[in-house]
C-alpha cells in the first residue's frame, strides 16, 4: 500500500499546513505521512486533517504540459459528485497558488478499502463465486453513476454533451498523428474511416468516468461492498455506453486471443467472472436501454482506438525519456497487435 520511507518524495509539510490553516483547516503534524505504492501520474500521500484521514495529491516533478494534472477540475467534481454519489471521496481542499509548495495540490477524504488488479488480492481469493460477484458489483457502480444527472450533481458545465463522440474520435485521430506515422498512421487512418462512417445517433448524455475499472473501485473485501471510487480527472458529461466500452476493453475474459490478454488489468480467472457481453447484458438491464449489434462493434472499435493511440503516446514518451527497457521493450509489439487486430474487425464480426 506504502512505499518504504526511505524511497519516498519529500514535501513541504509546513507550507502545506499554512495554507490548510488559512482555509480553516488543521494538518494533524503529529500523525504519520505515508506515501501511496500507487499512482504514476501523481504523487499520492496519506496525510491527517482535522482529526481525520485524507489523501494529498500532486504532480510529480516532471515537464508536462499545461493542464496534464488538472486538479482544479478534479476538485471540482469531488466537492460536488461527492454529495449525491456516496461512492465518491470528497473533495476538502484545493490549491492553485504555486507559491505554496510550487505546485497545484488537492486534498481529499480518504477511502479506506481494496484496489482489485488483475491478481486477486488474498484476502478474496476463497470467496464463492468472487469473480461473478466483483463483476456484478463494478457494473451496477457504474450504472449508479450513470443515473446521476449532471445537473442533480451541480456538473452541468463539466463539459458539452452534443458532439461527444465525434470530438472523441476526431481528437484520438489528432493525438496519433502527433506520435505515430507510415503504416501504422495509414491503419489508424483505415480506422478512423471506419468508425467516422459508422457513428450511432447521438445518445443522451450522462456523467462518465473514463477510467472505470476495479483498480479504480475501493472494495471493502468483508462486505464486497464499493467504498469509493477514485481517479476522477479524465470525468466529463459524455456517452454512457464509450464509458462502459472502455472498461470492457481492459475486461479480459478466459481463452481471450492475445491482443486482449496484454489490456486486461481485471481479475479475469477468478471464478464467476463474467464475460463481457454477460457485463454488456447486466449494464443494459440496469439502464433499461438495448443496444443494437452494429453500434455494440462500433462502441468497441472506438474504445480500441483509444486505446491504441494511448499506448503509441507511451511510447513516444518513452523512447524521448529513453525509457524503453525490459519491462516496456513489449509495448511496440503490443500496439502492433492492437492495430492490426482493430483494423481487422472492420471487415468481421465481433469477436466476443
Amino acid at each position: 500500500m506504502f512505499i518504504d520511507k526511505s524511497r519516498e518524495t519529500p514535501q513541504d509539510w509546513d507550507a502545506i499546513d499554512r495554507y490548510l490553516k488559512s482555509q480553516g483547516m488543521t494538518l494533524d503534524r503529529g500523525v504519520e505521512v505515508r506515501q501511496f505504492a500507487s499512482g504514476v501520474a501523481n504523487l499520492n500521500y496519506l496525510i491527517s486533517v482535522d482529526s481525520k484521514p485524507a489523501v494529498f495529491r500532486r504532480p510529480p516533478n516532471n515537464d508536462a504540459p499545461p493542464g496534464a494534472y488538472d486538479f482544479a477540475r478534479q476538485y471540482k467534481i469531488q466537492s460536488r459528485l461527492g454529495k449525491c454519489l456516496p461512492a465518491t471521496p470528497l473533495g476538502l481542499a484545493y490549491c492553485d497558488d504555486i507559491s505554496v509548495i510550487g505546485v497545484p495540490f488537492l486534498i481529499s477524504e480518504f477511502r479506506k478499502g481494496t484496489a482489485i488488479g488483475r491478481e486477486l488480492p488474498e484476502s478474496l481469493a476463497g470467496v464463492e463465486n468472487i469473480g461473478g460477484k466483483l463483476s456484478e458489483l463494478i457494473v451496477g457502480a457504474m450504472a449508479q453513476l450513470h443515473r446521476i444527472s449532471p445537473s442533480e450533481a451541480g456538473l452541468s458545465d463539466l463539459g458539452k454533451a452534443e458532439g461527444f463522440i465525434k470530438r472523441q474520435l476526431d481528437g484520438w485521430h489528432k493525438r496519433a498523428a502527433r506520435v505515430m506515422s507510415g503504416h501504422q498512421m495509414e491503419q489508424v487512418n483505415t480506422l478512423h474511416a471506419w468508425l467516422a462512417a459508422h457513428q450511432p445517433a447521438e445518445r443522451p448524455a450522462t456523467l462518465v468516468h473514463l477510467d472505470f475499472k476495479l483498480d479504480n473501485v475501493l472494495v471493502d473485501p468483508q462486505t464486497l461492498t464499493v467504498q469509493g471510487i477514485v481517479d476522477w480527472e479524465m470525468s466529463t458529461i459524455g456517452d454512457p455506453i464509450y464509458d462502459l466500452m472502455l472498461m470492457l476493453v481492459v475486461w479480459g475474459a478466459p481463452n481471450d486471443p492475445p491482443v486482449y490478454v496484454r489490456q486486461c488489468c481485471m481479475p479475469c480467472a477468478a471464478p464467476g467472472w463474467w464475460s463481457r457481453r454477460q457485463a454488456l447484458a447486466a449494464y443494459l438491464r440496469e439502464m433499461g436501454a438495448t443496444l443494437p449489434e452494429e453500434d455494440v462493434k462500433f462502441y468497441w472499435l472506438l474504445a480500441m482506438f483509444r486505446q491504441l493511440v494511448a499506448v503509441a503516446q507511451l511510447i513516444a514518451l518513452y523512447e524521448r525519456e529513453k525509457m524503453l527497457n525490459a519491462n516496456t521493450m513489449e509495448m511496440p509489439i503490443v500496439l502492433r497487435s492492437m492495430l492490426d487486430h482493430a483494423v481487422a474487425l472492420t471487415t468481421r464480426e465481433l469477436d466476443w
